[in-house]
């Protein structure tokens, strides 16, 4: 009876535990963000940047009375929708770089601290970043160009978390790379997701691609969701053709990352490579 009771107590000591780590670590990353202007102008700059900029081939397509439906919810939706992946996936490794800068990881990593928990702590911060982005790039929007990104509704969800997870996905490969062969491998954190922009078909169609093209995009989780995102501007349905794909592909490749970043921390605690990550 006694033996029985004490298990789930010390569940629920382990799982308390480490709730108060990740929440800590989370803590620790939006102070960093709070204090340093620096952090803030990088989270938005490019957002807003690309806004702009999209914004105004936005307007002039539609000016020179090319046909397309529903242009500013092709340009524009593409351009937000993307910036969210791209920002998921940097945050979850640029976070990791923080950490490889300023020479912290063996003090981190000789805390109790698990590299699920980490790994936990990251992807829980670029989900806040992300609300914030999003928050900024449609104010941005509808300011400018007087185009609500919320229009698009609830069908817009399933994408949008499609894309979280491939943005977690990216940004743990990078990690792992970053970790397996140091921080010169830094670029990874930006370059890595822009290397999937061309069979993501993010601003135009995947019918455009050549067929070699368009059979590496079918593997692509971006290809099905900006698909799925400019039939819901043209229909405003929910496609089931794009989010099932896109859903079964990236949890596979999660699970894969995932599986990578957990093989790479062993291999680096194994040789001791974490004190030699710079």
């Amino acid at each position: 009876m006694t033996a029985a009771v004490a298990i789930p107590l010390t569940r629920g000591v382990r799982v308390a535990a480490s709730a108060r780590r990740i929440q800590a670590l989370v803590l620790r990353y939006l102070l960093l963000l709070r204090r340093d202007a620096s952090r803030v102008i990088d989270t938005f700059q490019w957002a807003l940047i690309d806004v702009v900029i999209w914004g105004f081939l936005t307007v002039y397509v539609a000016g020179s009375g090319a046909a397309l439906q529903n242009p500013i919810a092709i340009f524009l939706g593409a351009a937000i929708l993307w910036n969210l992946f791209f920002r998921c996936s940097q945050d979850v490794s640029v976070s990791f770089l923080d950490d490889v800068w300023a020479r912290s990881l063996v003090t981190v990593f000789a805390s109790p601290l698990k590299v699920w928990e980490f790994a936990a702590a990251i992807m829980l911060l670029g989900l806040v970043k992300l609300a914030l982005t999003l928050v900024v790039m449609a104010a941005a929007a509808w300011a400018l160009y007087a185009f609500n990104f919320f229009t698009l509704g609830i069908a817009l969800v399933p994408f949008i978390a499609n894309l979280v997870l491939l943005g977690w996905t990216v940004g743990l490969v990078s990690l792992a790379l970053i970790l397996r062969f140091g921080g010169r491998w830094g670029i990874l954190a930006w370059s890595l997701p822009v290397l999937l922009m061309p069979f993501g078909s993010v601003f135009y169609p995947e019918s455009v691609l050549p067929p070699f093209a368009r059979a590496i995009a079918q593997a692509v989780p971006l290809n099905h969701v900006f698909e799925g995102m400019r039939a819901v501007a043209a229909s405003g349905e929910v496609a089931l053709v794009y989010i099932a794909p896109a859903t079964a592909e990236n949890l596979v490749y999660l699970a894969l990352a995932s599986l990578l970043v957990a093989l790479v921390f062993r291999l680096a605690l194994r040789r001791g490579l974490l004190p030699k990550v710079h």
